[in-house]
């Protein structure tokens, strides 16, 4: 949890401003993100406790000694067994009863963070303020997305190629997978959930090891942190509500990074409760809030000299078996390939889904469907209910997520074959607002259905965009309220209410 302090102007001793800082939740490192005096540049401090060098001697020493006599006890906490805290400071106090006071707080401080964390860049990771680490090579800068700056340089970095190819090493070890010279990219996921995309070692690399972590968070996001953020205004999603609660097909649409993802698990709290999810991700990503869920993901061909390899499972595969499972939702985490066609047909079967895909507008969307290697014919395009857009705007000097265009797909022109589609919201960048474009036909589908007046369904419009503002304007918005608040609004819909 980030305790910020008080926005301090004040200069650091080198003339630096300081824009930001913060402690992090154990309270023995910090945050500090300062405004470099020369360069203008916005940098990114970790600050740690500093050892002098007789405390220095120790730590490395114990260092040592852990790797060489506790290799089998670090082995059973990879399985969460005991407490390595515990066994770390018993090993100290054993080993160095010498050692007090701060000294020894300091100490194992780094023990903790080196062995039971994730080393160097550990406080980094648990900063809930970022949301990718980026290592581009040894005695190079490290750079993070923070939610507030972008794109930021740090102060730390690997010191040598030999201290970078280690730690990608333990990356994998404790993501459960290995990486060598003949196998030197690593695509795992770690203990905590976090995405690790590494290169060992020099030979694909000219720059030598490099890696990139994407931190994912135990809470997702809500709805309401969409709107508290500035990404969707309490109207749009109200829409998606309707949209999402009416069993309507969506792709959500932009740029690597852009938040395709995190809108897509808000969205889908929408979703009734006791409806089926049947999620399909090559890598875990998505975390829905419903018990009637099957989260699955795709199976590579782990082949090994002389033996048979395991049965590849592709997005493919798993598309068509969530078919035969009569989900209400078929969900998918990014489509690209051959599993297009296979989700567009259950579209056109009466499934109910909702993917990614990375396009940047609906001509670019069309034309990535229709071709190679998705090859969606244009009828089955037709059978699309929602496209939402999502992109990176700059507004006042730094990059933020917008959702920036919410269109209908109307069907195709039986003259032209193209496209017809109903812009219902667009985004404003030079106010930073959402504009309705005052008609919806599945708004209209949604009133003939419930068999209500248009003024009545207005009426629940704006109850739901009351229920989402109220929401947002929570301090703390806990995932449970949320859902359970959705929930309430929707079973009295449902009775009439």
């Amino acid at each position: 949890m980030v305790e910020e302090q008080p926005l301090d102007r004040n200069r650091t001793s080198s003339g630096d401003t300081v824009l930001l800082q913060y402690k992090l939740s154990n309270e023995n490192a910090g945050i500090r993100i300062v405004k470099a005096a020369e360069t203008s540049e916005i940098i990114y401090n970790v600050e740690e406790p500093t050892l002098n060098k007789q405390e220095l001697e120790e730590f490395f020493a114990l260092k040592a000694e852990i790797n060489d006599f506790l290799p089998v006890l670090l082995v059973q906490w990879e399985t969460r067994d005991f407490n390595l805290d515990n066994i770390l400071s018993s090993f100290v106090k054993q080993r160095r009863p010498w050692i007090s006071g701060e000294s020894i707080q300091k100490i194992n401080y780094y023990l903790t963070r080196d062995f039971q964390g994730y080393g160097l860049v550990d406080p980094i990771v648990r900063d809930p303020m970022v949301e990718d680490i980026s290592c581009d090579g040894p005695e190079m800068p490290i750079f993070v997305y923070h939610k507030d700056f972008g794109s930021i340089k740090t102060n730390i970095s690997f010191p040598s190629t030999e201290n970078l190819d280690s730690y990608i090493i333990r990356l994998a070890q404790i993501s459960g997978k290995s990486v060598s010279i003949n196998a030197p990219i690593l695509d795992s996921i770690t203990r905590d959930g976090h995405r690790v995309q590494a290169v060992y070692g020099s030979e694909i690399s000219s720059r030598g090891p490099v890696f990139t972590m994407r931190l994912f968070r135990d809470r997702p996001f809500t709805p309401a942190d969409l709107i508290k953020s500035g990404t969707a205004s309490p109207e749009l999603m109200t829409y998606l509500w309707f949209m999402t609660e009416g069993l309507n097909s969506a792709l959500i649409v932009g740029a690597p990074g852009a938040g395709k993802t995190s809108t897509l698990n808000s969205i889908l709290l929408f979703a009734p409760p006791n409806t089926k999810i049947f999620s399909i991700e090559e890598t875990r990503e998505l975390k829905i809030p419903h018990e009637n869920w099957i989260a699955s993901e795709t199976r590579g061909k782990n082949t090994v000299e002389g033996q048979k390899g395991v049965e590849r499972l592709n997005m493919y595969d798993l598309v068509s078996m969530a078919m035969r499972q009569r989900p209400t939702y078929i969900v998918v985490g990014e489509v690209r390939g051959k599993e297009t066609y296979a989700l567009f047909q259950a579209m056109a079967t009466g499934h109910t889904t909702y993917a990614t895909i990375h396009a940047d507008s609906m001509e670019s969307l069309v034309n990535r469907l229709e071709n190679e290697p998705m090859n969606i014919p244009r009828v089955l395009v037709s059978y699309l209910n929602i496209v939402i857009f999502i992109n990176f705007v700059r507004l006042e000097g730094r990059m933020v997520r917008r959702i920036t265009e919410v269109d209908e797909i109307m069907g195709v022109d039986g003259k032209t074959n193209e496209i017809l589609y109903n812009r219902v919201f667009k985004y404003n960048p030079s106010t930073d607002t959402f504009h309705y474009a005052g008609s919806s036909k599945l708004y209209s589908r949604i009133a003939e259905q419930r068999g209500v007046e248009d003024s009545e369904l207005l009426k629940e419009i704006e109850r739901r965009k009351e229920l989402l503002h109220m929401l947002s304007q929570e301090t703390e918005l806990e995932i449970n309220k949320v859902a359970n608040e959705i929930r309430q609004r929707e079973w009295n819909w449902l009775r009439g209410d």
